[in-house]
């Protein structure tokens, strides 16, 4: 291959002479919006001392006695492909690599760098070579890199991976060999070192796979153990635990839309780890698992998993904004702020039913006095003027005189993203009340039930994959998209399940990644508000934060937030 095959591509070419899996993997790193001219390679908080690294580092070390001075790395990455442990064989290859950030704590998950060794292999699954120019990113052109995925033995999760470097020119078919001779290694080392407690989850698990029909998963306090289906969920274990391990020896948990048997696995006294069977909540059997359930998931998959009791699931955040607008709007005005798309409008519909509405939007082709007439003419009642974002200064203070000269008892306003300066002065003149509807992307419960309801009309309902992709997805487009992919997928269904490819690229592919913990959306919202707050000065934004820019753009990346 040459350079030219990368050149065609970035300027919107299919080629012909490049590798299937490189060419899917390149259409990936476009669809994840990496730059291929120069990409900031970003740094983890990556605990170096894990029991991967203290297991495999050793093999690692005896490998690289075998390869001194044959111009090459070794190195080793969490699941995430964050690099824990790395060894070069002489000074030029070591500053070469350090330019390119192949060091302790980088990050190189394809979503973040593109077609790369390390990272195409855990987003596959399976050995990756990645030669010279097959880098989606220019500038790891003049190395070629050999990863291969390690799976856990006993859980078979994804827990990092081994990566083989050096330069492009050096490209030795051997490499391939020299990892999975090393893959075989480590993966036999953590057999050996599985404790007996681990062992007897995994014979619980088989045992379980053969009586049922699943999904099934057995959780410990550092174990989980899925079939394919019981991975499309996203469970995170250490959620999952904290939530069966008081339990007594049966009982529940609700998995969002889904429902789950326990059962306590003791060693005499000791609880040693649970075994959960997802039930269809109708029928109150076990769910069978829809075609098309992917064969295993990536590792630290999480959800929001709670037990049915005795917690008490956390209020919709939609609800807590509806119930702000219900003790506020009949007492002053209210102003209901949020992105394109949350549903500010419906949200005051649905507290006045009657309501007149006037929309800002509307001003440019009506000229501000026909649209102050219109005001002035509006019914008595409850008033919604809808994009008050959008009024400059003149138009602003028409209305607060309008609304001053005829005050209204029942008003309220709708604000997308930021008000301009006019907005803002209108809003100062009434007082009013503010109220944040929160974007889909804070409701994954929500995005369930609302997808399903729209498919009920239709008598459809969600694959385990195709759910967790849509549970996981940023929703840019808020209620809108949702109601607009959820449409689309029920047409394209067969067979009365709606399967992961029957949605779009970006919502499909959403399906594998990790969901969010709840300290991370906590960070996300944190900076997210010093965003705006800030105008999108990142610089700005690190310095109040206390972090590096770099870690600020990691983040950014991390949580979509542009």
């Amino acid at each position: 291959m040459t350079v030219s095959t990368w050149e065609r591509f970035q300027s919107g070419d299919e080629p012909t002479d490049l590798r299937p899996e490189v060419l899917t993997s390149w259409r990936r790193s476009r669809l994840h919006g990496v730059d291929p001219e120069h990409v900031d390679v970003p740094f983890t908080d990556a605990d170096p001392d894990t029991r991967l690294a203290r297991i495999a580092v050793p093999i690692l070390s005896r490998m690289a006695e075998l390869l001194t001075g044959d111009g090459s790395c070794l190195a080793l990455s969490d699941e995430r492909g964050a690099v824990l442990w790395r060894w070069v064989s002489e000074p030029a290859l070591r500053t070469t690599l350090d330019d390119l950030s192949v060091v302790e704590g980088f990050c190189f998950d394809e979503e973040f760098i593109g077609t790369n060794g390390l990272g195409t292999a855990l987003e596959t699954g399976r050995i990756a070579l990645v030669r010279g120019s097959e880098h989606f990113v220019q500038r790891f052109h003049h190395v070629t890199c050999v990863a291969a995925p390690i799976r856990h033995p006993i859980t078979r999760r994804t827990v990092g991976a081994v990566n083989v470097t050096c330069r492009a020119e050096h490209t030795n078919p051997l490499l391939t060999v020299v990892v999975e001779t090393l893959v075989e290694e480590i993966h036999a080392a953590l057999w050996q070192s599985a404790s007996r407690r681990e062992r007897l989850l995994l014979d619980a698990f088989l045992h379980a796979r053969r009586r049922g029909t699943g999904p099934v998963a057995i959780v410990g306090e550092d174990v989980l153990i899925t079939d394919a289906a019981g991975a499309a969920l996203g469970l995170d274990h250490r959620d999952l635990w904290a939530e069966v391990r008081d339990l007594p020896d049966r009982g529940e948990v609700s998995l969002g839309t889904l429902r789950a048997d326990v059962e306590v696995l003791r060693d005499g006294s000791t609880p040693t780890g649970a075994l959960l069977t997802v039930v269809d909540p109708a029928a109150g059997r076990p769910r069978a698992v829809p075609s098309g359930a992917p064969s295993g998931s990536r590792s630290g998959a999480r959800s929001s998993v709670r037990s049915t009791a005795p917690s008490t699931p956390a209020p919709d955040p939609w609800r807590v904004a509806a119930q702000r607008v219900a003790q506020l709007a009949d007492a002053e005005p209210v102003a209901v702020t949020g992105e394109p798309g949350v549903g500010k409008l419906t949200l005051l519909r649905d507290r006045w039913p009657g309501a007149t509405v006037l929309d800002a939007a509307t001003l440019p082709a009506d000229g501000l006095g026909e649209w102050v007439r219109a005001l002035r003419a509006a019914p008595p009642g409850p008033l919604v003027l809808c994009h008050v974002e959008l009024l400059d200064f003149p138009a602003a203070r028409a209305v607060a005189a309008e609304l001053d000269r005829a005050p209204r008892p029942h008003l309220a306003l709708t604000v997308t993203g930021e008000p301009a300066e006019g907005a803002a002065l209108l809003l100062d003149r009434l007082g009013a009340a503010t109220v944040a509807v929160p974007p889909l992307r804070r409701r994954p419960d929500a995005v369930a039930a609302l997808a399903q309801e729209l498919l009920d009309a239709d008598g459809l309902t969600l694959a385990v994959e195709a759910l967790a992709g849509l549970r996981r997805h940023a929703w840019p487009g808020n209620l809108r998209e949702l109601f607009r992919v959820v449409r689309d997928a029920g047409r394209r269904a067969r067979g009365g399940v709606v399967q992961v490819a029957d949605l779009p690229t970006d919502v499909a592919a959403a399906a594998a990644r990790r969901a969010p913990t709840p300290l991370e959306r906590a960070e996300a919202a944190v900076i997210a508000c010093a965003l705006a707050d800030h105008r999108g000065n990142k610089s700005a934004v690190a310095k109040e934060l206390g972090i590096s820019r770099t870690a600020l753009y990691a983040k950014l990346r991390a949580y979509r937030l542009g």
